[in-house]
């Protein structure tokens, strides 16, 4: 079987393209088994700042939160060992903490750690962007992973669920795919949405992208380089961003 980098997408029949999608994490783990966490990490890295580089241009009426860029710079500097364990821990701790006050409105961890909580009065207390929510909830699942060090604490879930959970919702923006004549959402009528959806030219590049991401962190290019070559890579363009609002 072939590593999920290297399948042919777009070559796949509509029930493969359904399950490359629904099994993308267990896919990705598979494919990567036997890398260091480093590789590993900085495959998930470059994926989340390609998506952040055209979220922070989505929902014109949302203005991007600073604080999930100032996430990823945090990622690269832990990346480069310009961030120690500590200081990296500190932060996703309080990251996280808030992150669930604003996915599910559980505030127990901000109660129990006053540098979490004056973490969140700072970065999150008029959190209004809920464009942004899928991204925030997963980032803060990736930060979690990279802050124990463990490559089998990575989880692509967080990979998988902004994928199916968010982006795919997207397409909608740049195609036309199912109408859904009867209004419904019947379980066919969702499967077939789903299908159409992921056979899109749009679709097909966004698992291009991703794909190419995986094969750039196995490349072994000096992070430094990496990092600024991504300043400017983009999932949609920054005119294609913007035409994504906050209802979708």
């Amino acid at each position: 079987m072939k590593p999920i980098y290297d399948v042919d997408y777009p070559s796949l029949v509509v029930e493969y393209k359904k399950k490359f999608v629904y099994e993308l994490s267990d896919l990705a783990e598979t494919s990567f088994a036997g890398q260091p966490f480093e590789v590993q990490l900085l495959a998930q890295t470059l994926i989340f700042t390609r998506w952040w580089n055209s979220y922070q241009h989505m929902a014109p009426e949302e203005p991007a939160p600073e604080i999930l860029g100032i996430a990823i710079d945090i990622l690269w500097d832990f990346l480069e060992g310009n961030c120690g364990i500590e200081e990296f821990s500190r932060f996703q701790k309080s990251f996280s903490a808030s992150a669930l006050e604003i996915m599910t409105g559980d505030d127990s961890e901000l109660n129990e750690d006053p540098e979490s909580e004056k973490f969140y009065e700072r970065h999150f207390d008029r959190w209004e962007s809920h464009s942004y929510d899928v991204f925030l909830s997963n980032l803060a699942g990736l930060m979690e992973g990279a802050a124990t060090k463990d490559v089998h604490s990575l989880y692509w879930q967080s990979v998988e669920e902004v994928i199916y959970g968010d982006i795919d919702t997207m397409i909608d923006f740049f195609e036309s795919v199912y109408s859904n004549p009867t209004g419904g959402y019947r379980p066919s009528e969702l499967d077939r949405r789903d299908g159409e959806i992921y056979s899109t030219p749009t679709f097909c590049r966004v698992i291009a992208l991703l794909q190419q991401d995986m094969r750039t962190a196995l490349e072994g290019t000096p992070l430094p380089e990496l990092r600024a070559r991504y300043q400017d890579e983009y999932l949609f363009s920054p005119e294609e961003s913007a035409k994504i609002s906050a209802m979708r």
